[in-house]
């Protein structure tokens, strides 16, 4: 995957669209969009993450994702030196995708340490392909 395509997959909906602006890609969390005909997902994976600790937002045609761990256990905090390999991030995050004016977000799911976003594109009766009939005159 080159940068464009890192960088189109933040804007859904502007597939072939010219990007206006580019903002500065961040890898974490890792995230997968799926889109078929009109309807998509995005999936972050948010390992150790809780439904408290995340809030999704949708506010002029931009989505946010933010996770955040309230303050950790003095447990957790004891022992964060005595790691021996520390691969599971937890650090907090902001995702921001630029949303189409035709994309709906349509709810969120936290199951198995998957963060689902669904969407749809919905376009309007005049924006869509017409078939014109064509008559013969004889």
């Amino acid at each position: 995957m080159n940068e464009l395509d890192i960088i189109r997959n933040h804007f859904l909906g502007f597939h072939n669209d010219f990007f206006d602006s580019f903002r500065t890609v961040s890898t974490y969390p890792p995230y997968n969009i799926q889109e078929k005909d009109d309807i998509g997902v995005i999936e972050f994976a948010v390992a150790g993450f809780a439904e408290k600790d995340l809030k999704i937002e949708v506010k002029e045609n931009t989505l946010s994702v933010y996770g955040c761990k309230e303050g950790k256990s003095h447990r957790q905090l004891e022992h964060a030196s005595n790691f021996y390999h520390k691969g599971i991030s937890d650090r907090n995050f902001t995702k921001r995708f630029q949303l189409h004016k035709q994309i709906i977000v349509t709810g969120a799911e936290l199951k198995d340490g998957l963060l689902k976003i669904a969407y749809h594109r919905e376009i309007p009766e005049s924006e869509k392909p017409k078939t014109i009939e064509i008559k013969s005159t004889k």
